[in-house]
């Protein structure tokens, strides 16, 4: 039960109809229980007195008795005195008193511009005369918009420790995190800053949400904290970068041994492993956590990849087991993946795997539209997607060739230069640090590129061969060439994986990976799911004899499709890469026996010899 009390014009009203949006609370003004001769008194101007006020007080009284055996209700209320309120407090003394306070000028300007209120402005001096402030309470000044008032309330009724999860950023993510922790039955705060252009981010959120009442929200990072319980949990859904760094900084002071910082946002992992050995010394633990699903995943299960310390992550575990997505078994898709930076890193290879199998339907779309309208396209998509091949890159591909706006096709409204974040990038950079090939990930990155270079490509366009015959491509050997590639983007990616694991030391579980990864997560497919199986038998998947296998029977009809691109002018970038990787891979002797030699030539780099022992090395005088 709240009552916000304070003189006539104060703003008890505003503030308490805001109040009742974001808590879904019942508003009411006390003034409208007032009897018909206290309102005539008033529009008289004559001042109240105790005697006029007592059968108002005790008809509150039992208002008040009544609202808060149904849940409670928001009242405005003049209550000037300390009698007052201990006799609209008798039947509930657990009342949030709210006092409005502010400068007579200021008050006696808002009572002249109110029309039609039976309370007269030369009244407030009478008012001003009988206030007797409580020492009690939350103290709101009113020379602030009522926007930042509701905020200063919030900042200051919360129950201290009292919230499971607190969750920082408050964009579509951190939205959709906390609203999925409150489903889930736990309490739940969230904070994002107070700054120009964000001002009503809590405010809208709240009022947009009111069916949750294990929902708190905050403005003031200090209230925020002190909302939650011990050991606090705090879940970041923010811009990676420095924007972490100085939040951290700026909570970190608030901490306590044991509390746990989770990063959920996209940040490189080894900003990870740094920010994890700074805050170990303060005895704060700091993980990392890949979150994949998107929006949905978001609020309704995601994909979620955990490294840091195996205690914070069984403290998290009931939280992360709630709002994660369930595989087909029914078990949660989150993973302890290792120490530190491995959850970032995991996740960072899932968007990398991400763009090559983006980049491949691409190419399948570049190809089939030579040939074959939108619909039928789709139609052969949701085919695929009732098959081996399904996924939900596919399921939406398929959805976005039939979406229409008027009598166009809106795939065909947008403009073909397709942004990249850094996760596409680090990915790329991290296998040539580890000396790793990922380059199904880079060549989908670098087709992105290629993408944005517009201008130039409309330069060069008339530069660009004709085919000498148009046709078609078998629709079978596609789909065959499809698997083909993808298999071979899934082999880079946990290999990479992999890489890095055994440089770490993290766990390597790629089975426990692909599990994770069969469900909220972008990349799921039933490719993903056959994995697991692959996994369980050898976790080198080139050691695999069914996928060995299969990347033999697929590998013609890869072939079929890159001569079909070739004569037909199609860049296919990744089906190009995938089909040359796999064919430099199952080649004994390659050239780069040609390219040491030249190595040696220029720079006296030596060489080793198929004659002699791998621990020799050798110079020729080549001049």
């Amino acid at each position: 039960m709240v009552i916000i009390m304070g003189v006539s014009g104060s703003g008890k009203t505003s503030l308490g109809k805001h109040l009742a949006q974001i808590t879904s609370k019942p508003f009411y003004d006390a003034d409208d229980f007032h009897s018909s001769a206290n309102k005539d008194k008033m529009n008289s101007g004559q001042a109240l007195n105790d005697f006029n006020r007592q059968p108002w007080l005790d008809q509150l009284a039992k208002k008040i008795k009544e609202w808060s055996s149904n849940g409670g209700a928001i009242l405005a209320c003049s209550a000037l005195k300390e009698d007052y309120r201990k006799i609209l407090s008798k039947h509930n003394t657990k009342i949030t008193w709210v006092i409005l306070n502010g400068s007579f000028d200021l008050i006696r300007s808002r009572l002249e511009k109110r029309k039609d209120h039976f309370f007269k402005p030369e009244l407030l001096q009478s008012q001003m005369n009988a206030l007797e402030l409580p020492n009690y309470g939350i103290h709101l000044n009113i020379d602030q918009p009522v926007e930042v008032l509701v905020q200063s309330f919030l900042n200051k009724s919360y129950v201290k420790e009292s919230a499971k999860i607190g969750v920082i950023g408050m964009g579509v993510m951190g939205q959709g995190i906390a609203l999925n922790c409150c489903e889930n039955g736990f309490e739940t705060a969230v904070y994002n800053r107070f700054v120009q252009g964000e001002e009503q981010v809590v405010f809208g959120f709240l009022s947009t949400n009111t069916q949750f009442e294990n929902l708190s929200g905050f403005t003031d990072i200090v209230s925020f904290i002190d909302a939650l319980e011990r050991p606090r949990k705090i879940w970041l859904m923010i811009k990676s970068g420095s924007a972490i760094d100085a939040l951290i900084d700026e909570i970190a002071p608030l901490l306590h041994d044991g509390d746990i910082i989770l990063d959920g946002g996209n940040s490189h992992y080894e900003d990870t492993q740094r920010r994890a050995k700074e805050l170990e010394k303060r005895k704060i633990f700091y993980v990392g956590c890949g979150v994949s699903g998107g929006e949905d995943g978001a609020r309704h299960g995601a994909s979620l990849m955990l490294g840091g310390n195996k205690s914070a992550h069984k403290i998290l575990r009931p939280v992360l087991d709630s709002i994660s997505a369930k595989d087909k078994a029914g078990n949660p898709c989150q993973a302890y993946l290792g120490a530190d930076g491995a959850g970032h890193f995991v996740k960072m290879v899932h968007n990398g795997i991400e763009y090559a199998e983006m980049q491949l339907l691409a190419e399948i779309y570049a190809v089939l539209s030579h040939q074959m309208s939108y619909p039928e396209i789709a139609a052969l998509f949701e085919e695929w997607n009732n098959g081996s091949e399904a996924s939900y890159l596919l399921e939406i591909t398929a959805k976005i060739l039939q979406k229409k706006e008027g009598n166009d096709y809106v795939v065909d409204l947008i403009l073909d230069n397709a942004g990249s974040k850094g996760t596409g990038m680090w990915s790329t950079k991290s296998a040539l640090a580890l000396g790793e090939v990922n380059n199904m990930m880079s060549s989908a990155l670098f087709a992105r590129y290629i993408s944005s270079m517009k201008k130039q490509r409309i330069s060069l366009t008339n530069r660009k061969p004709k085919p000498q015959k148009l046709s078609s491509f078998d629709l079978l050997k596609l789909k065959e060439a499809y698997r083909f590639a993808r298999i071979i983007n899934h082999v880079q990616g946990f290999n990479l994986i992999e890489s890095a694991s055994q440089k770490y030391n993290w766990d390597y579980i790629p089975d426990e990976i692909a599990r994770v990864w069969t469900k909220g997560c972008i990349i799921r497919s039933n490719l993903m799911e056959d994995l697991i199986g692959s996994f369980s038998d050898e976790k080198s998947l080139f050691k695999n004899k069914k996928l060995l296998s299969d990347l033999c029977q697929t590998e013609p009809n890869a072939a079929a499709l890159i001569h079909h691109a070739v004569d037909q002018k199609i860049a296919l970038n990744s089906f190009s890469t995938a089909y040359h990787y796999w064919i430099a891979l199952c080649t004994e002797t390659l050239p780069a026996n040609l390219i040491q030699a030249q190595r040696d030539f220029f720079g006296a780099h030596t060489y080793q010899r198929v004659d002699k022992p791998l621990s020799q090395f050798f110079h020729t005088q080549w001049h």
